[in-house]
């Protein structure tokens, strides 16, 4: 296959959906603007424009596809002459052509292994060819790569496997990403390496299980631990294989990485969550990874081992509380999240109710909650969907309001307490100036993270550009969903 020409005007990105497919955006903002394509601000100034659409939920597909009509109807206000437009991500790896029977507008398609030759495609289409259609697995078990970011960033999403071998009942994401396959970690680390010459001092390791990274790699490093093990039973990587553990202390020790501060990752199955990756969140004097974030995103999708052994999830709550409280003894500040679905086949009240006990036997930071629905292909939805519309949202709605009592009595707890974050941007919430009674001609309000993963509003009377910026901050108030802070004159700021 041929590679496009250099290319020019302007291409905006519509991302849903998970990290995963931010990371691939920036990956095509990059190619694009590496052929010399400028990224628009709004879809109205762009002459492509890409949805890079999410399969998991049916509510995720409809967004998408109605953004898609949107788009057309902005090129029929332009009597034909708008751009032109394409759909990528689980979307376009999903439905293939079967999107051009839906949107005959469309005018090409590319799934989630293909997304290289995006500037090739683009090429193609504006030079006249229609529906063209790049959605092919890369079958070959080999998976390398190199991360790709556009302009100085201070964060970066590297992806270090893909695909998901563990088939849950409910989930489209093997059909959508494939079997797993894992980078080597002498790639990830030199990668990685290179970021940070580049000034990102935050990496966010991603793959659709982390936690089996490695599985048919050779240790031909030697690296430890050699084995893993499992409070569920013997999981991941088998020995003589890298595994996650080896990675994360590869990034923690090489000299090349030594300006990085933070290494978060995403996502996990217990199954995979293994001792020592749990070793990995002690205090570095203890044998810990020094970069680890206290912070760890492990779904649980339900607190019931009936609906569990129903999804195919192959643990169960003792051993996942085992693993929290394992987790929380090495490292007692970290802070946790899960994702939940609520209503799925057979979840009766009682089920529900026992979500609602791991909700308070756990303490949760965050929940990422969802009503269930059923994806095409996927085992669970050859089984009666008996749980009503109604009795879904009102399960869903009472477990959010649940949990936004937890979160707000965690955030109180740190009220009065120094927190170092990185700032992200500008906040959405630059009206907390006026609450406070701050002249807005002297301030502005930022956003960041902590270790933790604690959203922190930050009020700044600095000048300053702090995006990017690590910095220490001392917390005055809390909400269910965030953190508030007011920057000191003269704060000493970590480049």
């Amino acid at each position: 296959m041929g590679s496009a020409p250099p290319m020019s005007g302007k291409f905006f990105i519509k991302t849903f959906g998970c990290q995963m497919n931010v990371a691939d955006s920036e990956r095509m903002t990059a190619l694009l603007a590496d052929k010399g394509m400028e990224q628009a601000q709004a879809a109205e100034d762009a002459s492509v424009i890409i949805i890079n659409g999410c399969t998991v939920r049916e509510k995720a597909v409809h967004k998408a596809l109605s953004q898609l009509g949107s788009y057309n109807f902005m090129r029929k206000r332009k009597g034909g002459k708008g751009p032109v437009i394409g759909v990528g991500g689980c979307v376009g790896q999903l439905d293939k052509e079967n999107l051009f029977k839906r949107a005959p507008y469309l005018d090409f398609v590319f799934g989630t292994d293909t997304i290289d030759n995006l500037p090739e495609i683009v090429h193609r289409v504006e030079n006249g060819e229609r529906h063209v259609i790049y959605a092919d697995f890369d079958k070959s078990m080999d998976y390398s790569t190199e991360t790709k970011i556009h302009g100085l960033k201070a964060q970066a999403f590297v992806n270090i496997m893909k695909g998901c071998d563990k088939y849950c009942t409910y989930c489209i994401v093997p059909f959508t990403r494939g079997k797993e396959k894992s980078r080597t970690i002498d790639e990830v680390v030199s990668d990685v390496a290179q970021l940070v010459a580049k000034g990102v001092r935050e990496v966010t390791l991603l793959g659709q299980n982390v936690n089996s990274f490695g599985k048919g790699n050779s240790n031909t490093a030697n690296r430890e631990p050699a084995e893993l093990n499992n409070v569920i039973g013997k999981v991941g990587p088998r020995a003589g294989e890298e595994n996650f553990p080896q990675l994360l202390r590869a990034l923690d020790t090489d000299p090349r990485c030594a300006e990085l501060k933070r290494i978060r990752f995403t996502s996990s199955h217990p199954l995979d969550f293994s001792d020592e990756l749990i070793a990995c969140y002690a205090k570095p004097e203890n044998g810990g990874v020094a970069r680890l974030s206290p912070h760890l995103h492990l779904p649980v999708q339900s607190g019931s081992d009936a609906v569990l052994q129903k999804m195919g999830r192959h643990h169960n709550i003792e051993s996942y509380i085992a693993q929290m409280d394992r987790l929380r003894e090495l490292c007692p500040d970290v802070g946790i999240s899960t994702d939940i679905i609520v209503g799925f086949p057979t979840e009766t009240e009682e089920d529900f109710q026992q979500t609602l006990k791991l909700l308070d036997r756990l303490q949760y930071d965050n929940v990422y909650a969802f009503a269930y629905s059923s994806r095409p292909g996927t085992r669970a939805s050859k089984m009666q969907d008996d749980v009503s519309a109604s009795v879904k949202n009102e399960r869903l709605n009472h477990l959010l309001q649940y949990q936004n009592v937890i979160a707000e009595k965690l955030y109180v707890g740190r009220v009065g307490k120094v927190m170092e974050i990185l700032v992200e941007g500008e906040s959405k919430n630059q009206h907390m100036i006026d609450k406070n009674g701050i002249d807005p001609q002297t301030a502005r309000v930022w956003t960041g993270k902590t270790g933790c993963n604690r959203v922190v509003n930050l009020i700044s009377r600095s000048p300053r550009n702090l995006l990017g910026k690590f910095l220490d901050v001392k917390i005055t108030a809390a909400t269910c969903l965030s953190l508030h802070a007011e920057e000191s004159l003269g704060q000493e700021i970590l480049e």
